[in-house]
């Protein structure tokens, strides 16, 4: 004997016109977001300069060449690497110059005084970004790993204008690792609904 007809769950639109359905959009914003730098150098402290942020692009991966293989008289072609140019951070300065005493610390960490680069292991940071939704709960978190700054920032100091000085970072980044809280949990969800189905469909296959 097969396995019985299951009545599929649906919704009757019978008599609701296209006109009367609405949608609510929960989109994410671009100011929903805050850096992370949980690091001590130079005698300051990331959390302190990190709500000083107040640009950062990261990600733009590529893939520059497609790799191939010789495979008897045929080839086979892969993706290759992904490389990931940079991330740029733009800072507001304090007064007191955190901000500056933290990056030029950060340099330091890299090149002794004799000119000499000290081990990556040495002076690569983490950095974490976390973007949040409407409600205030976080949606989603980027990891930055290998972090290390690629130059001293340009500062345009000028009696033209009264701005806020602002400085901009290049930070070379090994990878990018993201994780999205709601993410994890629709595929806890769709697992357990999965293994729930599975399971029924197993007990119905031996009781048929």
């Amino acid at each position: 004997m097969g396995i019985p007809f299951i009545q599929p769950l649906g919704f009757d639109l019978s008599g609701i016109s296209f006109a009367t359905i609405s949608k609510t959009w929960m989109l994410q914003r671009t100011f929903n977001w805050q850096l992370f730098m949980p690091h001590l150098i130079n005698g300051v402290y990331g959390p302190l300069i990190s709500s000083f942020c107040q640009d950062i692009k990261f990600g733009d991966y590529s893939i520059q060449t497609l790799g191939k293989m010789q495979h008897g008289a045929f080839q086979r072609f892969y993706a290759g690497l992904q490389d990931i140019d940079s991330v740029s951070l733009s800072f507001i300065t304090s007064v007191d110059n955190a901000v500056l005493d933290y990056f030029y610390g950060w340099y330091y960490l890299m090149i002794d005084k004799e000119g000499y680069y000290h081990p990556k292991n040495n002076y690569t940071k983490q950095i974490y970004i976390s973007m949040y939704d409407r409600s205030g709960l976080e949606s989603a978190r980027f990891t930055l790993k290998g972090c290390f700054p690629k130059n001293k920032p340009l500062i345009p100091l000028s009696y033209s204008s009264e701005d806020v000085l602002r400085l901009n970072f290049n930070l070379s980044v090994d990878t990018v690792e993201m994780t999205s809280l709601v993410g994890s949990i629709r595929g806890a969800v769709t697992n357990v609904i999965g293994g729930a189905v599975g399971g029924a469909i197993g007990k119905l296959k031996e009781m048929f």
